[in-house]
């Protein structure tokens, strides 16, 4: 009876999104039919479906799968609420979370209770928000990862409303990049960090942008509450994306009270964020994190461990892997090495992809003129080559790192679509 609420539950909401998307004035995109973004959404519900269904049917070891990893723990959390509101409290807020009344609550969590001080995992949030979604699903991973599909969904159309005036004769473009990468398609819409980053990314995005014409304090202010959430569910994603937004084109930067206002409030957030992180050592949390995935796979002896050497902690010893691993992050896996028919798909998506920017740019290269698609290109490419570089060294695992770049992999394409002039009404053809 439970499962035929749910499933019933589960169409009732998919509805409801689906009216709204073709409804609602926020997706009505100019040159853009509102059908196209209804396929791009179910798109995203059927690779949400498809992830779990993999991580259920086919990998069933539950301890080592990403979709359940937070879910479950959320679910021991849930509990807590009808038997102790106000230790439930304590752990959602989390003040006087370490108290022994309180913190027994979470001694069976698996994730939960990371330890604090790596800066570079943090599961807290995802998790908290998994248990306030729990209430509004029936505790159905089905339906959390629907509701977070839809999140997604609204931050991608807004990122991609701030990026249609540099495709004003090819709007298709940035749809394709942004809704139908199928390595995108199908990790970033289960429920993971990386759909509440997709969500975080494109409203920081749309509201830099948008701050420009009004109320520039007002969005500036919200897009550092954006990426303060942002920084709580990936820390270092956060940043390389604060880092970046300096490339985005700010039309009226000259006009001193906005260009105050843009200083002010995203300097707040970088020493806020430096605030939380900044007292341990950079170096020293990268090599952490490489040397737990290094741990991790030889545990569970892993064929997909690349790079099995632990490092020292010293800046030194990353820069040395640097170049090998930005390369691995970036055109791995590579088709001679084998491996899993998952690995084998996604490395077969990863070449035709390289293949397809290097012919864009052979054949449609277009060096933009105007400084405002020089500034939006450059935002993009730092962005994607950033977040190879944070994978390659700190992911020395092929099956994590085709998961994890992701999020880099619009932005690439974005970048190469920008600097490419492909006739209106053709994607592959030659221009005469």
């Amino acid at each position: 009876m439970m499962a035929l609420v749910q499933v019933v539950l589960f169409l009732v909401y998919l509805l409801i999104f689906l009216r709204i998307i073709h409804r609602w004035n926020f997706f009505r995109l100019e040159g853009i039919s509102p059908w196209l973004l209804v396929t791009a959404f179910l798109l995203k519900v059927i690779g949400g479906i498809s992830l779990i269904a993999v991580y259920t049917y086919y990998y069933t070891d539950p301890a080592k799968a990403d979709v359940y990893r937070y879910f479950n723990d959320s679910l021991l959390i849930s509990d807590v609420l009808w038997k102790n509101p106000l230790a439930w409290l304590k752990i959602m807020s989390g003040i006087g979370i370490n108290e022994p009344s309180t913190f027994h609550y979470l001694l069976h969590t698996q994730y939960f209770s990371h330890p604090t001080q790596d800066m570079v995992t943090d599961n807290t949030f995802i998790i908290r928000l998994h248990v306030l979604l729990n209430y509004l699903t029936a505790s159905n991973i089905y339906l959390n990862t629907l509701l977070m599909n839809m999140a997604a969904f609204i931050g991608l159309t807004a990122l991609l409303k701030s990026l249609l005036p540099f495709f004003q004769e090819r709007p298709i473009l940035p749809v394709l990049a942004l809704f139908f990468i199928p390595s995108v398609v199908f990790w970033g819409s289960g429920p993971l960090k990386e759909q509440l980053l997709f969500a975080f990314i494109g409203a920081y995005v749309f509201l830099l942008s948008t701050a420009i014409e009004r109320k520039a304090f007002y969005r500036y202010s919200l897009a550092a509450l954006v990426l303060l959430l942002a920084f709580a569910v990936k820390p270092p994603i956060a940043v390389l994306l604060f880092l970046s937004s300096f490339f985005l084109p700010m039309a009226n930067l000259y006009k001193v009270k906005r260009f105050l206002a843009l200083v002010f409030v995203l300097s707040f957030v970088l020493i806020a964020a430096f605030w939380f992180g900044w007292q341990y050592k950079v170096c020293a949390l990268l090599t952490d994190k490489h040397n737990e995935f290094v741990h991790l796979a030889l545990a569970e002896n892993s064929g997909s461990l690349i790079n099995a050497e632990l490092l020292n902690g010293s800046c030194f010893a990353l820069l040395r892997i640097v170049p090998k691993s930005f390369l691995d992050a970036f055109a791995g896996p590579y088709l001679w090495q084998g491996g899993s028919l998952f690995q084998m798909l996604f490395s077969l998506q990863n070449t035709f992809l390289l293949f397809l920017l290097a012919y864009l740019l052979f054949h449609f290269f277009r060096f933009p003129m105007l400084r405002s698609q020089r500034l939006i290109i450059a935002f993009c490419f730092c962005f994607a080559f950033s977040n190879y570089l944070l994978i390659g060294i700190t992911v020395p695992v092929m099956g994590a790192i085709v998961h994890y770049r992701i999020i880099a992999e619009p932005f690439l394409l974005l970048a190469v679509l920008l600097l490419t002039n492909i006739p209106s009404g053709t994607f592959i053809k030659k221009p005469r």
